[in-house]
């Protein structure tokens, strides 16, 4: 049978839904359509295959989309930031979904109590983050340099140890002071705050930086994202110094990935100890830019070690051992020994150890110097050795603590250097008169520099103690700045030189400290005059002190033990000088201070600034410090004639930092007086080392 002609030409109506053409109806396109039903029907199964596999793809793709999330990944693809990336982007940043450690927890609920499998390593994002980053623009920290502090904790016994700390410091208002949380717990943050007592008087700027699925996320996850969490903080508030719980309290996960990011990019990561709010809570005091200087600045320990005086050594070095050094790395010790060492030392020192709680595996930082010469120095030979015993690798970060045998120390004397030092020399709101700083005295003399006359420390305003500032140095217990310490050698050298080759002066050649302090101190003082410096003396009661001196086994220096009157102690029978010829000899022991730094400083350790602190020249009289540079300059000029061999009609040299050449001539070729040009004050001389002008205080 044939079949009907086609209605529509080219099947133009196979596309079209036809809910028109009803099977079974009498009408032509009914029978139309029966009839084509039936020499097509492999056309429709093919038809029907098409939508089956559409309805399969679908399928699939909605599976593929809506993936299980206890299926584990093949393998971890964490998401790396490298240090140098922007902004933190938007699509890790949005808003986070259900929490999936709750949907897990009401799966388990009829096993007992359920345990998360911390496996999952998906990628990581950050949902809370994005908000608290983009709201300290008033904090400067899209600026390299700023006053942010950072502290971190995964912990919350570590969040809870650093929040009081952060509270105390944000109210010194010294620094923008955040707070970032970045571990497993899924404890909101204003639960955190209340348990914690931190209210908004605290002024602390918060931080969400847990990821997503914390609870079941894998150490790996959570170190990755401890190191991402903090490079996106970094980028927003650049923290000068971050603060963290080195008690042993907080998770290795945060402790590996936060420190390997913050080395990569060189940001200070401080460690607090467990007693950091009994002891260290100076730390509070000081400001973002010297918290950013801690380790910066390193410390060596020299010792010169006197013969028959065993016993004053072994206190001093037991002292020590009592030192708490906190998370600072212990100083190198270096002791000058004596040809003549005698049993008791050579035991004590054949079982001594330094660091005394290092390991087997960690290295000694104790050297030992032993004398070749049997006869007595001299006090030029005895400066060259002593002053040799120590060399700055860096001259602005390295110093010397000068310690005498007779002294004993305050387990916190550390403390105090380590305060001192940061906020004198690194802070914001250091003047250029730490320049003229040339150390840091643990010691306060109970005489003058001739040992003749009993000293009587300055009062403030309010007749308190107070530190003050003293153009005297000090052998017992002192620290001196690198740069200073290089300037010395430069100073020694020539000033030996000179003593060789010119007369004896007429106006300087006067001995002004006494013979009971070691002969280099002499050398130092003529520096400080010269130079304008300074020491800082610390300003305690008489009940307190950092360094205690010990004169009943008193040793004169080698070099004028001939020189000074001497008897033999009636218990030891060690020959000691006569303390009724020396005034420093009746030196008062004070009780070393074992409490708080911040319960013994004046005015609750808040250190008072270097222009409101009493000047006293090397005599004892009190100056102001605006004529401590005239003072200098009419000792320098003095000094370059009779000592340094300069012409006084020729101009000064400029001064040259960590160099003493300005104020000797002795090697300076000879120019005749119509060739000296006149010098322009106004502008410095082109070198490669900055110079300052003759007296600048």
């Amino acid at each position: 049978m044939p079949l009907p002609p086609r209605l529509f030409a080219g099947d133009v109506e196979l596309g079209k839904r036809d809910d028109d053409h009803k099977p079974g109806t009498k009408s032509p396109l009914g029978l139309a359509w029966q009839q084509r039903r039936i020499p097509h029907g492999p056309h429709r199964r093919t038809l029907k295959r098409l939508f089956l596999g559409m309805l399969a793809m679908v399928a699939i793709w909605h599976f593929i989309k809506n993936m299980p999330t206890d299926l584990k990944q093949p393998r971890p693809r964490p998401h790396y930031i490298p240090p140098s990336s922007g902004p933190v982007p938007q699509n890790e940043l949005k808003k986070e979904p259900p929490s999936r450690a709750a949907l897990a927890k009401q799966g388990n609920e009829g096993n007992g109590e359920a345990s998360l499998k911390r496996t999952f390593n998906g990628p990581i994002k950050f949902y809370k983050l994005a908000a608290s980053l983009h709201a300290v623009q008033n904090t400067r920290g899209s600026e390299l340099m700023n006053r942010n502090v950072l502290f971190a904790a995964a912990s919350l016994k570590s969040a809870a140890t650093l929040l009081p700390i952060a509270c105390e410091m944000a109210l010194r208002e010294r620094s923008f002071v955040h707070f970032v949380l970045m571990g497993r717990d899924e404890i909101s943050m204003d639960i955190l705050k209340s348990v914690n007592g931190i209210t908004k008087e605290c002024k602390i700027i918060f931080h969400d930086a847990r990821p997503d699925f914390s609870t079941e996320s894998s150490e790996f996850r959570m170190e990755i994202s401890t190191s991402a969490g903090f490079n996106h903080v970094n980028n927003f508030v650049h923290p000068q110094a971050t603060l963290i719980d080195g008690s042993g309290e907080e998770e290795p996960f945060f402790l590996k990935g936060l420190k390997t990011r913050a080395t990569g990019l060189g940001r200070t990561v401080i460690e607090l100890p467990a007693n950091t709010e009994q002891h260290m809570m100076w730390i509070t005091l000081l400001d973002s830019a010297s918290l950013s200087a801690w380790h910066k600045a390193s410390m060596d320990i020299v010792i010169h070690a006197q013969p028959s005086a065993s016993g004053s050594l072994m206190r001093l070095l037991d002292s020590l051992k009592k030192a708490d050094f906190f998370s600072s790395a212990p100083p190198r010790l270096t002791i000058e020994l004596p040809n003549q060492i005698d049993e008791p030392t050579r035991q004590y020192l054949g079982r001594f150890k330094w660091p005394p709680n290092a390991g087997d595996s960690s290295g000694s930082l104790l050297t030992l110097h032993h004398r070749i010469p049997q006869n007595g120095l001299t006090p030029e030979e005895n400066s060259i050795r002593f002053l040799e015993a120590f060399w700055p690798a860096d001259p602005f970060s390295s110093h010397v603590l000068v310690l005498s045998p007779q002294t004993e120390l305050s387990p916190l004397f550390f403390h105090y250097l380590k305060y001192v030092l940061l906020e004198y020399r690194h802070s914001i709101a250091k003047t250029g008169m730490y320049r003229n700083f040339l150390g840091i005295s643990l010691d306060m003399p109970s005489t003058y520099l001739n040992d003749s006359t009993t000293f009587a420390p300055p009062t403030g305003n309010n007749s308190n103690v107070t530190p003050f500032l003293w153009q005297a140095p000090n052998s017992n217990a002192a620290l001196y700045f690198g740069e200073k310490w290089v300037e010395l050698h430069d100073f020694v050298a020539n000033l030996l030189s000179s003593q060789h080759k010119l007369p004896t002066p007429t106006t300087l050649n006067e001995k002004l400290v006494s013979k009971t302090y070691p002969s280099w101190l002499e050398h130092v003082l003529k520096l400080m005059r010269v130079r304008g410096y300074w020491m800082l003396y610390p300003g305690l009661e008489k009940t307190d002190s950092l360094a205690n001196l010990h004169n009943e086994l008193y040793q004169p220096p080698e070099e004028y033990k001939e020189d000074i009157k001497v008897e033999t102690h009636s218990e030891s029978g060690e020959l000691t000088a006569d303390p009724a010829r020396h005034l420093s000899l009746k030196h008062d022991e004070a009780p070393l201070i074992t409490k708080p730094l911040l319960t013994i400083l004046p005015s609750r350790g808040d250190l008072p600034r270097v222009i409101k602190m009493p000047f006293l020249k090397w005599d004892g009289e009190l100056i102001s410090l605006d004529d401590v540079g005239e003072y200098a300059a009419n000792y320098s000029s003095i000094f370059r004639h009779e000592i340094g061999g300069c012409d006084v009609s020729l101009p000064a040299k400029p001064v040259i930092e960590l160099s003493a050449q300005d104020l000797f001539c002795l090697n300076d070729e000879k120019v005749e007086k119509d060739e000296v040009q006149p010098v322009n004050d106004d502008v410095p001389p082109k070198d490669e080392h900055p110079v300052r002008t003759e007296g600048e205080s």
